[in-house]
């Protein structure tokens, strides 16, 4: 079993980016063997779609991926994350995914480094591969595993946004990043038609409209609790006890200490909010007013509610929720207010870059798949202990 240190880790981690450039070059070096024996020109890069809605999401898609895989691979993420990310939120889940999360934990435990590496080659695989691929079938390859991925992390990281448990708000990251990732990857997977007659921008306005008036409503059911000071104070308490600078913590405090002396007050506010912002994008549409009250408000609650990704701490998986929600948010006002361009070829060196994607994406399945048991996974080493 692995010690959990970060030379294990990098270590680990060098040799799976050789094993990728091999896989990746014995890739390239079959697909060109072919193409020569039927005497044909290899295939390039597909260009990037021709609607700037869809190229700024692919864009931003494969880089957020990126970062992610980048996040999984910091050196405290071996022992930080079972005990810093899964058993949090297997707290107040119904028994089958309490269950579910546990025996995820176990396995951790038990290979903290080989998962560490394995999520972080599938994450940049899947970034580069979207990033590299353009419109080309290995783009849509990882867009199609942008999706899967991004289901297992919802259900196995983030226990389904936490919708299950109470307490679940949109302010906090509710009902999960991993969604959007999975809609943002959907969306690049429709045909370039829908894209170009702009009516996936449409789609994105009624469904972040739907999301936020959602959020509205789950801010009122009086089962999540944000009536009384035990709804969002002490969460958010707990987020400005995270080491970082005063000027990002202050501010959640000062909003934690609020919540808590006047939780009426705040939580109305939250309401009507929520609730106009989720109007204006079902009736209005993302013009430039509507987009630039959105990605404000959803600047502060990246900020207030969500600590930015709590990006600090060393065991960060991804920005959270709502940076995603701003991504989608400019995708559609660029896919509603530009003109189609011109598509714009990718060299051909990129085929080779996505090419190497992919081959992380199938070495990090490879290395993960091998160490999930059949039956129970192996209990965790006593060196890693209850904190990891």
């Amino acid at each position: 079993m692995s010690s959990g240190s970060s030379a294990d880790l990098y270590l680990l981690l060098l040799g799976g980016v050789a094993l990728v450039v091999v896989v990746g070059g014995l890739a390239e070096a079959g697909r060109l063997f072919r193409a020569r024996s039927r005497r044909v020109a290899p295939e390039d890069a597909a260009p990037m779609s021709a609607a700037p809605g869809a190229s700024f999401l692919q864009v931003a898609l494969g880089s957020l991926w990126v970062l992610d895989g980048v996040l999984q691979a910091q050196p405290a993420m071996p022992r930080g994350f079972a005990a810093g990310i899964l058993a949090p939120v297997a707290h107040g889940q119904p028994g089958w995914l309490a269950g579910l999360l546990s025996w995820e934990e176990a396995l951790w435990r038990a290979h903290p480094v080989h998962l560490t590496v394995a999520t972080a080659l599938i994450q940049v695989g899947i970034g580069v591969a979207v990033l590299a691929g353009g419109s080309s079938r290995l783009g849509r390859l990882g867009l199609w595993a942008s999706v899967g991925w991004g289901i297992l992390v919802w259900i196995g990281g983030e226990a389904l946004g936490g919708l299950l448990a109470p307490g679940a708000s949109l302010l906090l990251g509710a009902p999960g990043g991993a969604l959007a990732y999975v809609a943002a990857a959907g969306l690049l997977l429709a045909p370039p038609s829908v894209w170009e007659q702009r009516r996936v921008g449409r789609w994105v306005e009624l469904g972040l409209g739907a999301l936020f008036l959602l959020g509205a409503l789950a801010q009122m059911l009086p089962a999540e609790g944000f009536w009384s000071g035990a709804g969002l104070g002490p969460t958010l308490t707990s987020l400005a006890a995270t080491p970082q600078p005063t000027w990002i913590s202050g501010p959640i405090l000062g909003l934690a200490h609020l919540a808590q002396s006047q939780p009426f007050l705040v939580n109305t506010c939250f309401l009507v909010i929520l609730g106009a912002m989720g109007t204006a994008l079902l009736l209005g549409g993302a013009g430039r007013p509507t987009t630039t009250l959105g990605l404000v408000l959803l600047f502060l609650i990246w900020w207030l509610g969500q600590d930015f990704g709590t990006l600090g701490t060393g065991i960060a998986t991804d920005p959270n929720l709502a940076p995603l929600l701003a991504v989608l948010l400019l995708a559609a006002h660029r896919n509603r207010a530009l003109h189609p361009a011109a598509p714009r070829p990718l060299p051909a060196a990129l085929r080779r870059v996505a090419v190497l994607g992919v081959a992380a994406i199938a070495v990090g399945c490879a290395v993960g798949v091998a160490y999930v048991p059949i039956g129970h996974p192996p209990a965790a080493p006593a060196s890693l202990g209850p904190h990891g």
